[in-house]
């Protein structure tokens, strides 16, 4: 990891001496237009960079645009496209617009390989879009921690392709959807060739990454599956396949762009061109793809990664600002319990989450790397991601960044194959490459990480109400919850409910239609640690959690 750091910036020298081009322009900002009828905190945005932020793909390719828009359930009751059908997995409901003709949800894109066919995928606000309720109003958090049902979307498409393929009527009604008029029975015979092939990639997909402990809603081991993705994959390396088994909360991104180190465990520098490749591994991680076998990496690897969009999604980041308490529909804030609480969030917290200055955008902020021995935290991600080697095949003897660093041996850091690879995807479309990483560029302090102690990271706390469930792996449903001891914690709750309190702050966690049970005795998902301000009694800790909301 240390060596990888150094050497981001031999990349960034290299893309430069690679190719030219300027920035574009940056759209203007400050509209507040919701999608699907919701109550928008002003965050910075307007429609157009909304809308954008939505739907603009980034290379993820799941299933031919058009087989998404006309596969049926595999319970018959619809379509799997229906609103209904993806709102209870998780997804926010979005109006039809240039990049989402089809009305698709929040999260989801549309992109054109080379041979012309439209793809689905999910993009970044698939993942990081929130949306809260509070006695019959809806608001939507741009940059939020999502609620999707990762898992349960892939198994619903995997059923629905499964039942369409063992039903001959149900296969003749989507032909007649997708085909033309005039097709005959070659035609579909290919179609239903290419539904198996990709019935059974998904499926295969789906069985590499499993996981003992179910993600359900709002979580996903993203290193777990681009550790798979890259080691297994793209390399065609089946022993290298390790259990996805550390689901983590999306993280939410305001002021991601300002700090120096980003991911739960502080893993990933963020000054240029970390972004990139950052947000390279991301595209390849959901559904994209990559030819690593095929080529040697002197001239970068093909795939199918749109740095263009990369760079204008985390240039738009920029923009991002953290949401305000909503007065209007969530009630006012106590100005006494807010002095009061101001003075135990000093005594408490200010140590490893700094305050963050509303009035300087730009500025550039630093994170606490806290050690876990310290925090006491669930340990099973960070150590996963310190664990993870795999054998380097194709990839042996080539250098770690392309063009410097050491050689592969045998067998490395499944890290450094993830950023051998992402660096390559990089240098394939240099110009593009250099593009995005100008028009994404925020100033940030550069920083080191030592690879091998555990830690997590500690970020600025603004808009932390509307980020529930807490910790890392979102063990903890409210903030009260969370400022209380470990023992009395919640010892399990059920995630998938909007409907917001107030007064704890965070989801109500009862039982639902759909909703996901969270139990804290399974693997990676325990509760403890971060006993900061678990010693206040309840009038301080309701004065506490009044600040917090104001952040």
């Amino acid at each position: 990891m240390d060596r990888t750091r150094i050497k981001l910036g031999a990349l960034a020298v290299a893309l430069l001496l690679s190719a030219c081009g300027d920035s574009g322009e940056r759209s203007a900002v400050g509209g507040k237009v919701p999608d699907g009828g919701l109550v928008e905190p002003d965050q910075g945005w307007s429609e157009t960079v909304r809308e954008e932020m939505h739907h603009l793909s980034f290379g993820s390719r799941i299933l031919p645009y058009d087989w998404f828009l006309h596969l049926e359930r595999a319970d018959g009751g619809g379509l799997l496209r229906d609103d209904a059908t993806l709102q209870a997995l998780g997804f926010i409901s979005a109006r039809a617009g240039v990049l989402n003709p089809d009305a698709l949800p929040v999260g989801f894109s549309r992109s054109r390989d080379d041979a012309g066919e439209s793809w689905v995928g999910l993009t970044c606000a698939a993942c990081h879009t929130g949306s809260l309720a509070y006695r019959g109003r809806q608001l939507i958090v741009e940059g939020g921690a999502a609620l999707i049902d990762y898992t349960g979307f892939e198994r619903a498409i995997i059923g629905s392709l499964d039942a369409t393929l063992a039903n001959a009527g149900r296969f003749e009604r989507f032909a007649g959807r997708i085909l033309p008029a005039t097709a005959g029975e070659a035609e579909r015979s290919d179609l239903h060739s290419r539904l198996r092939e990709r019935l059974d990639y998904l499926r295969w997909r789906q069985q590499l990454n499993h996981s003992d402990t179910a993600y359900g809603h709002g979580r996903l081991d993203a290193f777990g599956q681009i550790f798979n993705s890259v080691a297994v994959e793209l390399l065609g390396i089946e022993g290298n396949a390790r259990p996805a088994d550390a689901p983590v909360s999306f993280p939410f991104l305001w002021n991601t762009p300002q700090l120096d180190l980003v991911q739960w465990n502080g893993s990933a520098p963020n000054a240029v061109p970390g972004p990139l490749i950052q947000n390279v591994t991301t595209a390849l991680a959901v559904y994209g793809s990559a030819d690593l076998k095929g080529h040697s990496g002197r001239a970068g690897y093909p795939g199918t990664v749109e740095l263009n969009n990369l760079g204008t999604l985390q240039n738009r980041l920029d923009h991002l600002r953290p949401p305000l308490w909503p007065e209007a529909v969530l009630g006012p804030l106590d100005p006494q319990k807010l002095a009061r609480g101001e003075r135990l969030y000093r005594d408490n917290c200010l140590a490893c989450h700094a305050l963050v200055d509303r009035q300087r955008p730009e500025q550039k902020l630093r994170v606490s790397l806290v050690p876990l021995v310290e925090v006491g935290t669930d340990s099973t991600m960070a150590d996963n991601f310190i664990e993870a080697r795999a054998a380097t095949g194709v990839l042996a003897g080539r250098r770690l960044m392309i063009y410097d660093g050491d050689a592969f041996g045998a067998e490395a850091p499944t890290i450094e194959l993830v950023m051998h690879t992402a660096v390559g995807v990089a240098l394939r479309h240099p110009l593009e490459a250099v593009r995005a990483s100008v028009e994404g560029y925020h100033a940030a302090y550069k920083a080191g990480i030592d690879p091998r102690p555990v830690y997590y990271k500690a970020r600025p706390l603004s808009g932390i109400w509307a980020t529930a469930p807490y910790l890392h792996n979102g063990s903890v449903p409210t903030l009260h919850d969370l400022l209380r001891p470990h023992a009395e914690r919640p010892a399990s709750f059920h995630v998938g409910n909007r409907e917001l309190d107030p007064v704890k702050v965070g989801y109500e966690s009862g039982p639902g239609p759909g909703y996901s049970l969270f139990d804290t005795r399974l693997p990676g998902n325990g509760n403890q640690g971060h006993s900061y301000g678990t010693r206040l009694d309840e009038a301080d800790r309701a004065a506490l959690i009044e600040y917090l909301k104001s952040l």
